[in-house]
């Protein structure tokens, strides 16, 4: 389970790494004024979970294409002997530096790749995969913007600040369980914060 991936209704609680985290779903502060970086963080959740939602629908879309008919690839052989595998003739021109005619690449290999990549287009036209992959980068920038946002939104409330540390810990972190310097004292920090938070009266606490 990921940061921040369950937010309930009327408890206003969420799972944070298979915890209860102290970090309700209101957006008040704790002296009842309205707290910028907690409605940002909402809106962040919201847009992580959809750009999640997209990027699950286009790799499903992917590996019902690659099932069926694979990427259009090519063994190149390269001036020193060996060989590189390339997906599409974009990747071929720049592995190539731009040349595609020629003794290492041919009239077999074009010809090889512009077939597969007829095929992968159909099958591309049929399944969607193209707008599922520019649905999720659209849903991926909405994300990443209102992530640049929220950390550079002061905090009006503890809340806040476990809030953008969350969202720090959720994007920033390879995993919810990365060791290395600094993840574990980031995660270490928020538990702090979320103690502190639930051992003072708030209007967050439900």
């Amino acid at each position: 389970m990921t940061d921040s991936d369950h937010i309930t209704s009327g408890s206003a609680i969420i799972l944070m790494d298979g915890r209860r985290g102290a970090l309700g779903s209101s957006r008040v502060t704790e002296g009842g004024s309205h707290d910028p970086a907690l409605s940002l963080w909402h809106d962040f959740v919201a847009a992580r979970t959809c750009a999640r939602k997209l990027t699950g629908r286009q790799q499903a879309i992917e590996s019902v294409m690659v099932e069926h008919i694979g990427f259009p690839v090519v063994r190149i052989k390269l001036p020193d002997g060996g060989h590189v595998s390339v997906v599409g003739r974009e990747d071929a021109r720049e592995i190539l530096g731009g040349e595609l005619s020629g003794t290492k690449f041919g009239e077999v290999e074009r010809a090889s790749l512009e077939a597969h990549e007829a095929r992968w287009s159909a099958i591309d036209a049929e399944l969607g995969y193209s707008a599922a992959l520019r649905a999720e980068a659209r849903a991926l920038d909405r994300m990443r913007e209102l992530a640049e946002r929220l950390w550079a939104t002061p905090a009006a409330s503890l809340g806040g600040v476990i809030a953008k540390l969350d969202a720090l810990l959720s994007e920033g972190a390879p995993s919810s369980v990365a060791g290395e310097f600094p993840w574990p004292q980031l995660r270490a920090m928020r538990a702090d914060l979320e103690k502190l938070h639930v051992a003072s009266p708030s209007p967050l606490r439900r």
